[in-house]
C-alpha cells in the first residue's frame, strides 16, 4: 500500500537463488557531508538551518525464508545460508527477528579451510548487531581443533577450541601444522610464527596469502621427523578433494622417492588410508580417547 504519507508491506516470500559476495571489499558510500536533493522533491527547513526531504511513513511485516541455494562468499567464510527472517519497521527503524543457519560452509583462518560444524546468526532486533555462534573444524585430524566465534557482530570473540583440551600453543600447532607439538623443527617455528602473525594481518593479508591463493592446496608444510640418529626434513603438501577423501605427497630432501597417501574420513573416529611410494601400506584407523 502506497500514498503521499505512508508506505506499508507485507507478505512472505522465499528466495529461489542468492549471491552475497564481499571478497573484494565493501560498497562504497557518500560522506556525511554529501546531500543528495531529488528531482521534484520539496526539501523541508528544520531549525538549525538543515534541510532533508520529507519522509514517507514506513510500516513492514515480512517473513523471508532464505531457501535453499542462497550462498555468502568473502573474508574467508563460504557457505550456504538457511532460515526464515521476520522483518519489521517499529519506529521507522529497521528490525529483523530470527535465526539464519550456516549449512555445508568452510571458513579459511590460519591458511587452512576449516569445515563449519556449527554456525548461527541470530537477530533479535537491530539488523547491524545479531548475535553469533560458530564453531569451524579443521577436518582429517585425530583430535578436535579449530576455532570457535561467539559474541555480536560489534563485539565479537574469537577463540581456539580442542578436543581433548590443550593448551593454545598447541591448539595452534594442530590446527596449522596437523600434527602433535612435540620436536618442531625451525622450519616449524617460522610457520607458527606467521599465523600468529596472522592475527594481527587484519583484512588485508601478505604475500604468503597471495601465494596460498596461487596455489589451490589445503596442506603446504615443511618439517622435520627423527628417523633413527638422523633428522631429515620433510615437505608435505595435499588437497582436500571433498569431505571426506584427502590426497597427500610426503617426501624427505634425502629421499629419492616419496610417499603418496589416500585418506578417507569414514567417521569423526574412523579413517582409512592407503600409502604407495616409499611406504606402502593401507591402515584401518580408529581413535579412542580418554581423559
Amino acid at each position: 500500500r502506497l500514498d503521499t504519507k505512508s508506505i506499508a508491506v507485507d507478505g512472505r516470500f522465499t528466495v529461489d537463488e542468492g549471491l552475497i559476495d564481499f571478497t573484494r571489499s565493501d560498497a562504497p558510500s557518500l560522506g556525511d557531508d554529501v546531500e543528495v536533493l531529488r528531482p521534484g522533491a520539496e526539501p523541508v527547513a528544520l531549525e538549525d538551518g538543515k534541510r532533508h526531504e520529507a519522509q514517507r511513513m514506513t510500516t513492514l511485516d515480512l517473513f523471508v525464508d532464505l531457501g535453499r541455494n542462497l550462498r555468502l562468499r568473502g573474508r574467508g567464510l563460504d557457505t550456504l545460508l538457511r532460515g526464515e527472517l521476520h522483518i519489521t519497521a517499529p519506529g521507522g527503524r529497521l528490525a529483523v527477528n530470527g535465526t539464519v543457519r550456516a549449512e555445508e560452509g568452510t571458513y579459511t583462518a590460519y591458511r587452512q579451510n576449516l569445515e563449519i560444524e556449527r554456525g548461527f546468526v541470530r537477530f533479535n532486533g537491530p539488523v547491524e548487531n545479531p548475535a553469533l555462534e560458530i564453531l569451524a573444524i579443521r577436518p582429517n585430524l585425530d583430535v578436535r581443533v579449530g576455532v570457535a566465534v561467539t559474541g555480536t557482530a560489534f563485539t565479537p570473540r574469537v577463540k581456539l577450541v580442542s578436543e581433548p583440551a590443550m593448551s593454545d600453543s598447541d591448539k595452534l600447532t594442530w590446527l596449522v601444522l596437523g600434527r602433535e607439538p612435540g620436536a618442531l623443527g625451525r622450519t616449524d617455528t617460522a610457520v607458527l610464527q606467521s599465523a600468529a602473525l596472522a592475527l594481527f594481518a587484519g583484512e588485508g593479508g601478505g604475500p604468503t596469502d597471495e601465494l596460498g591463493r596461487l596455489i589451490p592446496l589445503d596442506t603446504l608444510s615443511v618439517g622435520q621427523r627423527e628417523t633413527g640418529s638422523v633428522t631429515e626434513t620433510v615437505v608435505s603438501l595435499g588437497r582436500q578433494v571433498s569431505k571426506h577423501w584427502y590426497v597427500g605427497y610426503e617426501r624427505s630432501l634425502s629421499a629419492t622417492s616419496g610417499t603418496w597417501q589416500l585418506i578417507y574420513r569414514v567417521a569423526q573416529r574412523f579413517t582409512l588410508r592407503a600409502q604407495a611410494g616409499e611406504d606402502n601400506s593401507f591402515d584401518a584407523i580408529y581413535t579412542w580417547r580418554w581423559r
